[in-house]
């Protein structure tokens, strides 16, 4: 009767499993991309244009007018404040519709690459350093 796939696992060395687990992680992680990448579908803010609401009426809003809050945000808080502003703006970007798609698929592959990394150290063998040698008499 032939081995279970646990007990076949559990047979192979730990540098193989390390691999293995390396390729599941990429799979895992490009198939969730793909899947965020079509129920995303695509962007709506293609413009640049946000949409301010005032009086519970949707207005879009030009580009042009974020330059006026950005010089506004500097005078009150300095140019430090507006590149932590432009950063948080763009790393919260990154969780949302299709870019969120390429980080899963960026981060899958960081996440893989670090498992086969691993293994190929584990994989090498270290030899033992030679034994010391007696002194002469």
């Amino acid at each position: 009767m032939p081995a279970s796939f646990p007990a076949r696992l559990a047979a192979l060395p730990l540098h193989r499993r390390v691999r293995l687990a390396a390729i599941a992680v990429l799979v895992a992680g490009l198939l969730a991309a793909l899947c965020v990448l079509v129920a995303a579908g695509t962007p709506d803010d293609s413009d640049g244009a946000s949409i301010r609401i005032v009086g519970g009426q949707a207005y879009s809003e030009p580009q042009d007018n974020r330059s006026a809050e950005m010089q506004q945000l500097a005078r009150l808080g300095g140019q430090a404040s507006v590149q932590t502003y432009r950063f948080d703006s763009w790393l919260s970007s990154l969780w949302h519709g299709p870019r969120l798609a390429a980080t899963l698929a960026v981060l899958s592959a960081v996440v893989a690459g670090l498992c086969w990394h691993i293994a190929g150290l584990m994989e090498e063998d270290v030899e033992p350093p030679p034994p010391p040698t007696p002194p002469s008499p």
